[in-house]
């Protein structure tokens, strides 16, 4: 069985939330400890490890880019499992035995509609197009176009597992230029107010979800404790974590 663990990582040349200054700063300084630590639970695995390095600075084409370096190892590996750089392994459970792999792995996401936040958000115009929330209403949108309803779920893409059969079945690369028009429709016909519609952009989790339910391709959901994800809410981790996801990049936290 011939597996590999691997991230990606550019430079950013773009103005977004995700790479405020702050954030760049400390990518820069915890890098090498970052790749170490993949390295080493790739090495615990009994897999290869790499980081790769697009030809792409925007930070949706890197997280396209991401997936389609996934479909590509699949042709020379087994098993492949992908990381955020920002993703911190802290177990010694082998993730790639511990779920059936003819299956896409990922953390599927759920963020219930609430009412109230919504009416504020929508009489402040204060949308966000990175938030779990408008990721899945884009997606529900693109799935009504085919007449399905879409579940209330958005997978995060920063730990994904699969195996040769279930990447080939799910063929991002196949899929992608249908997404980019399928998101193109749903934002000019959709149901969402103007405030919601606007401020969506091409994503890779919302496309990641459509493929899963439009297609019905055979998922596992890991689950939290492996992508245990630290952000501005939630500032420290439990020791039934395996994989910290410092999606703040408090790196300090995550490398104890």
């Amino acid at each position: 069985m011939k597996r590999i663990v691997y991230s990606v990582w550019n430079d950013i040349t773009e103005v977004h939330d995700s790479v405020t200054p702050y954030k760049e700063s400390q990518f820069k300084r915890h890098r090498g400890e970052l790749e170490k630590r993949q390295s080493d639970y790739a090495k615990f695995t009994n897999a290869d490890y790499m980081v790769y390095t697009p030809d792409v600075t925007t930070y949706a084409d890197i997280q396209f880019y991401k997936l389609i370096k996934m479909q590509e190892l699949s042709q020379e590996y087994d098993e492949v499992l992908y990381l955020d750089l920002d993703v911190i392994p802290k177990t010694n459970i082998n993730i790639f035995e511990n779920f059936d792999t003819t299956k896409m792995c990922v953390y599927n996401v759920h963020r219930a509609f609430n009412k109230k936040n919504f009416r504020w958000e929508l009489e402040d115009d204060n949308f966000h197009p990175m938030s779990v929330w408008v990721k899945c209403a884009l997606k529900k949108s693109m799935l009504l176009l085919d007449d399905l309803s879409g579940t209330e779920k958005v997978a995060n893409t920063g730990v994904v597992l699969g195996s040769k059969e279930s990447i080939k079945r799910f063929d991002w690369i196949g899929r992608f230029e249908s997404c980019i028009e399928v998101y193109k429709e749903a934002c000019e016909d959709n149901l969402y107010p103007e405030q919601v519609s606007r401020v969506w952009t091409p994503n890779n989790e919302a496309f990641f979800s459509y493929i899963i339910e439009k297609y019905d391709i055979p998922m596992i959901d890991i689950g939290i404790s492996w992508n245990y994800i630290l952000d501005a809410k939630v500032r420290k981790y439990t020791d039934g974590a395996h994989f910290i996801h410092q999606v703040n990049k408090e790196f300090e936290v995550g490398l104890r």
